[in-house]
């Protein structure tokens, strides 16, 4: 049998499928890469999403402590914020400091976020028709406005969150207590 030399067009497609095939090789790495910058960014969204809400629920806990701490307060026990007192609760795992976080304080198990709360009172306004007359001196229901400040912290992540809220609390003041310190 004897064999022909190639033609011409046929020595020109020799390794033509090689390079088809790398080329094919090219673009599939391009489209992995892509997808995994792509799949990372998302990470970072969802990460960075979770980490937000964590700092806005910290807030939110702080401020629900806060009320509830009001809640529970008799007229007896609001007397010093007449006076400039300020309550500071800082929330540490399942108790409650009545002092301000200093750091290592963490209201979650993995140590994340650090939250807590500051009460003040910003003024009262007498309740219509609220006075109370005991021999002498007279007493007044009140209205008391608190402002309550929530703060939380995510540190690793540089994330705060801040809730002002304002808080009615009704209570009974003396009437000089009253006159003397400034109403709202």
């Amino acid at each position: 049998m004897k064999q022909t030399a190639p033609t011409i067009s046929a020595r020109a497609q020799r390794g033509a499928a090689l390079l088809i095939a790398l080329l094919i090789l090219v673009i599939v790495s391009l489209m992995g890469v892509t997808a995994m910058k792509t799949s990372m960014f998302s990470a970072k969204i969802s990460t960075g999403t979770q980490v937000d809400a964590m700092a806005f629920e910290g807030a939110e806990s702080a401020v629900a402590e806060a009320y509830s701490y009001l809640y529970g307060l008799s007229s007896v026990d609001l007397q010093p914020f007449l006076f400039g007192q300020v309550a500071y609760r800082c929330l540490d795992g399942s108790s409650v400091l009545t002092t301000i976080c200093d750091g290592n304080e963490y209201m979650d198990s993995r140590e994340l976020v650090r939250a807590q709360s500051r009460i003040r009172q910003k003024g009262m306004q007498p309740v219509s028709g609220g006075q109370v007359s005991m021999s002498g001196g007279g007493n007044l229901i009140v209205d008391y406005t608190f402002e309550i400040m929530g703060d939380s912290e995510v540190e690793q992540f540089e994330i705060e969150n801040h809730h002002l809220q304002q808080a009615l609390k009704r209570a009974m003041v003396s009437s000089t207590d009253f006159n003397n310190i400034g109403q709202e």
